[in-house]
């Protein structure tokens, strides 16, 4: 697939740490697929690689191969892109899982966006927070 996907993430916890969320929002080919995954209990940086790495996956058994990945949380953004060092060392398998599966997407760039931009990705966090916490 020669389509270039946007892929936005988000995630979010309540507490921080407490319950969590990742998430991320898929368009490509006139489609939109949205992803949630609920976290017990995580920090909002942990929730926040989440949905990238959620996007990520998604995005690879979609067959997705180029992707414009963005999202809202600065740390993520330029921790994955090699910007910033990672001084949190349960951050790191995170990061390697994400690089991971960088490396099997053909073309990939990673934006930051501001929080306004990722409403969407937002809104599912928070939904999938709502609905886990009501069963």
């Amino acid at each position: 697939m020669d389509e270039t996907a946007l892929i936005y993430f988000d995630g979010g916890s309540r507490g921080n740490p407490g319950p969590a969320a990742g998430a991320a929002i898929i368009e490509f080919a006139e489609q939109r697929h949205t992803f949630t995954r609920y976290i017990s209990h995580a920090t909002s940086n942990v929730a926040e690689y989440k949905g990238l790495i959620l996007g990520l996956e998604k995005a690879l058994e979609l067959g997705i191969q180029q992707a414009r990945i963005m999202g809202d949380s600065q740390l993520v953004i330029y921790q994955v892109s090699d910007l910033w060092k990672i001084k949190k060392l349960h951050l790191r398998p995170l990061y390697e899982q994400a690089r991971s599966h960088l490396s099997n997407l053909i073309k990939h760039e990673l934006v930051w966006i501001p929080r306004g931009q990722n409403t969407l990705a937002d809104a599912a966090v928070n939904e999938c927070i709502d609905l886990a916490n009501t069963h």
